[in-house]
Formats: C-alpha cells, structure tokens, sequence
C-alpha cells in the first residue's frame, strides 16, 4: 500500500441539503414555509425535466439548491444565486428577494405572495437554477466580477425557453417553448401580456406590474447633488458635503461650481478671492 494511502484521511462528503429544505418545509410559523415548500418542489421538477433529465454513470447527479429568502436591498434585483457558501456555510443557494412578496391571507393564516405572479415565480427560479447547472457542469462557469449572464448561460436558458438579456439578465420576452409546456401541464396560465409591443425590449416582469399600475417604488437611500449652473445631478451615499466641482462649468464661468443638494431649496455660491 502506498504511503499516502497509510498516512492518509478517509474523506466524507455530506449533503445537508435535504435535511435544510425538511426544516424549511415543516416550519409551520414561518412565512415562508409554504412558498419555500412550493419552490422546492419546482427544484425537482425543473432539474429531472431540463437540467439533468438522464442518470449518468460518469458523475454525479446535479445538486439540488437551498432555497432562502432575504432582503437583498436592491428591488431591481429579483432573485440571485450565490456563487460560494452562504452565512451558514451551504453551497448552491438560491436567495429569493423578499422584497418582492406581498403579505396576503388564506384561511386566517398569513402567508407571502410573489408580487409578479408564479409563472414569473418560476422563470425566476429555473433562471437561478441555471447558474447552479452551469456552475457544475458548464464549460464556462461564472467567476467573480464577471458577468452571470454570459453566452453560455443565455443559450441553456434558451434551450428550455427563457429569454434572458445578455450580461442583464432581465427576461426580455415571456418563456415559452419546453417551460411552456410545463407549464400548461402543471395548469399555471402565463400572464396577459397582450398590450405589450413586439419592439419592447424590456424586463416584462416589471413592465407587466406597470401594466396593473401595481408596481411599488423604491426608495433611494442615495442623496442626489446637483450643479447649480448646469443641473447635473448625481447620487452618493454620504450625509455630508461631499465639496465636488463641476470642471466643465468651471472653464465656463471662470470660478469654482461646487455640487449642492439637491432639496428643493435656492442656494447661493459664495465665492472667495476668485475661487
């Protein structure tokens, strides 16, 4: 026997991820047990149907996803897929964004709904779970800092019927083809999107709450500056005068064009020896 074999560890692989979704799917005074049940389910679904349909002899099987659901603080955000281990140490997590469910009523128990709809709910869940396919079995896996989206990742999404932009993400067309089917099947309607023209190229997720007049707004925690001369504005994130001057409005006026904030309020530039 070799000596690494001697002086070596066993190595123990261990899958938490069923016991994760158990305790997600069973957790009766949780808000989200009942959508974290549905879209685990649809996980299953979506990976025997399009993303690893044949039993291979040569490698494992594709790994199902942790479901979580977290304020990601970014409403253009829908859902996101975390290319390394989240807070509690889990891979292939899969974050829905809370922002984006609504709090209704069934049966006098509360419960959340996503604002969009579940034929959205689902483009947006098997979208995510394209990154976690190609992560494992694509060619050209995202790396940090690089775009999610890129050719690899659009043609699979194409190939079961989503439209993704590339390097955006936003599905710019409602999904058809083998999702479509699916859909049909398991009696999920796609939503009305009639009043839409062919020339839109556009997330028609949010084009459809535009359609209702449902959509919310965000709220920038940015404060906006603009130039007094020009009406330039832009948005930072600090309190304080951040004392930037416009270059271009300098050369024009001959002396210093400081940003001031944007408050609806007049305000009066003092100059100083010229400056």
């Amino acid at each position: 026997m070799p000596s690494i074999a001697r002086n070596g560890h066993l190595l123990q692989f261990t899958d938490p991820q069923p016991e994760v979704r158990k305790n997600a799917e069973t957790a009766c005074d949780w808000e989200y047990a009942d959508e974290a049940a549905n879209l685990y389910y649809m996980a299953t679904l979506f990976k025997d149907r399009f993303l690893d349909p044949i039993l291979l002899t040569d490698r494992r099987r594709l790994p199902d996803p942790v479901i979580s659901f977290e304020n990601l603080r970014n409403r253009n955000t829908l859902a996101a897929y975390r290319l390394q281990r989240n807070p509690q140490g889990l891979l292939y997590d899969i974050i829905m964004n809370s922002q984006h469910f609504a709090d209704e009523t069934a049966d006098g128990k509360p419960e959340k709904t996503w604002v969009f709809g579940k034929w959205a709910q689902y483009e947006t869940l098997l979208h995510e779970q394209v990154h976690l396919w190609q992560q494992n079995f694509g060619k050209d896996p995202v790396k940090p800092g690089r775009s999610h989206h890129n050719k690899e990742f659009v043609g699979k999404c194409e190939s079961i019927g989503l439209h993704p932009m590339p390097g955006v993400g936003c599905h710019t067309r409602l999904a058809d083809g083998p999702f479509s089917v699916l859909m049909h099947e398991i009696g999920i309607a796609p939503p009305d999107l009639s009043g839409q023209t062919e020339e839109i190229n556009i997330d028609w997720f949010k084009w459809f709450l535009d359609s209702l007049g449902t959509r919310r707004k965000g709220k920038s925690s940015l404060h906006k500056w603009t130039c007094p001369e020009c009406g330039l504005n832009a948005r930072m994130g600090i309190k304080d005068d951040p004392m930037i001057r416009h270059e271009p409005c300098e050369q024009k006026t001959n002396h210093a064009v400081f940003f001031v904030r944007s408050d609806g309020a007049s305000h009066t530039i003092y100059k100083k020896n010229g400056n």
